[in-house]
């Protein structure tokens, strides 16, 4: 069994879709552990409505003044010491798993040297984070080595050492390594599994295993809005927010067309 570890903050319908993911295509079984950030009323509603339907969902609320990354931190830090199993993933609400038996896959990966397998960081020529180790969007962990690391997942500070820094420095430093998926960002680069969609595509072995659409909490509206007419009052907020829907129904449905295919083998 695994625990797969979620934090929640406005993005309800980007954490379905994760959920429906895990269901179909995990092989092992798995609890979901969900702390939510301080969602809307509705949300946390049908947060609750998720509980009582699954029993293996369980939910922590709490409210948070935190910036963003801080609160995310801190989520983890909350959820991580609860883990009772002897894997567990730390899941982006807006990332989800695409390969059958992903689970199955990675874990057969752990080895006495790798102990932590998932998605870097995207890096560019001005990016100031290292692409060579797991980030926090899809990343599987052993959950002794974890714990025996004595791992904050708390920033130090936003610009060099954000959520989670302390992964690489750690493992690294224990003489551990790890693997990552090797990633394509549709933004920049064409990928045959999103021809419409603006997300990043995770690779690992040559088969897509997770996408992250990177912008859940935002609305899901693009973060290079260069365009003048988005910066007209109430016509540009129109725009974005029709732009945002646009751009969330299409990742949606590539993706819930690549987890029914998978179900298909297609």
């Amino acid at each position: 069994m695994l625990t797969v570890l979620i934090t929640n903050y406005k993005t309800i319908d980007f954490l379905k879709l994760s959920l429906y993911g895990l269901e179909k295509l995990t092989k092992n079984s798995y609890k979901v552990l969900i702390n939510d950030n301080g969602s809307s009323e509705d949300e946390i509603n049908e947060l609750k409505n998720l509980e009582q339907k699954y029993d293996y969902i369980k939910v922590n609320f709490r409210k948070t003044d935190s910036i963003p990354s801080y609160a995310h931190g801190e989520a983890l830090d909350i959820l991580i010491p609860i883990v009772d199993t002897k894997y567990f993933v730390v899941l982006d609400s807006d990332c989800t798993f695409l390969l059958k038996d992903w689970d199955e896959v990675l874990i057969s990966d752990i080895t006495d040297d790798i102990k932590i397998i998932g998605t870097p960081y995207y890096t560019s020529s001005t990016s100031h984070k290292k692409g060579d180790f797991p980030a926090q969007f899809a990343v599987l962990f052993e959950t002794e080595t974890y714990r025996n690391l004595d791992i904050s997942c708390m920033p130090e500070n936003l610009k060099e050492k954000d959520t989670c820094w302390e992964w690489r420095e750690k493992y690294l430093s224990n003489g551990m390594e790890s693997h990552i998926f090797s990633q394509i960002n549709t933004r920049y680069e064409k990928d045959k599994n999103f021809i419409e969609s603006l997300c990043i595509a995770y690779y690992y072995k040559n088969r897509l295993i997770a996408s992250h659409y990177g912008r859940g909490s935002s609305g899901g509206s693009s973060k290079k809005l260069r365009k003048s007419y988005y910066k007209i009052p109430i016509i540009g907020d129109f725009l974005k927010k029709r732009k945002a829907i646009l751009e969330k129904n299409i990742w949606f449905e590539e993706v819930k067309n690549i987890i029914n295919n998978q179900l298909q083998g297609v």
